[in-house]
């Protein structure tokens, strides 16, 4: 497994690794019959949620899109031909595995055009496919944030 790691000092920056990831996310060889998965971790205020937003943004959502701390998922209709649909989901109340039956979360993971996006993934590691794709968020010093992805 390889990392990349990006050190951003801006919102614009953060944007630019996002519209970077996503360009390779198309790229890959994916299935066609299910969802591209994305795995964040990182501290509180490390630049999840933001980093999200810049992909939402990318995809031409217009929607503000806020992290769904409390109602756990969001999904949000794109103007992209590769991913239709993004889903946001934030992990972080989650504490036992019956808390995803609601959600029909396999049924999420089979959906084609859609791209997920979970905050917190670790909370739910065992339900995510082997293909998740895993990042990591950081807050350094002087407001800069550290954007580690890793690739098979």
């Amino acid at each position: 497994m390889t990392e990349t790691i990006w050190v951003v000092s801006s919102v614009e920056e953060l944007k630019g690794v996002a519209g970077e990831l996503l360009g390779l996310w198309k790229q890959s060889n994916r299935r066609d019959d299910e969802a591209v998965v994305v795995a964040l971790s990182g501290d509180l205020g490390a630049g999840k949620t933001t980093f999200i937003q810049q992909l939402a943004q990318i995809l031409g959502i217009d929607e503000t899109v806020t992290s769904p701390t409390f109602v756990i998922m969001k999904s949000y209709e794109t103007t992209d031909v590769v991913f239709e649909t993004l889903v946001h989901m934030d992990a972080y109340r989650i504490e036992d595995d019956a808390e995803l039956a609601p959600l029909n979360f396999p049924a999420i993971l089979e959906r084609p055009k859609s791209l997920i996006c979970i905050e917190w993934a670790e909370r739910i590691s065992t339900f995510l496919p082997s293909h998740t794709i895993k990042m990591d968020l950081e807050l350094l010093p002087h407001g800069k944030h550290q954007v580690t992805y890793y690739a098979d």
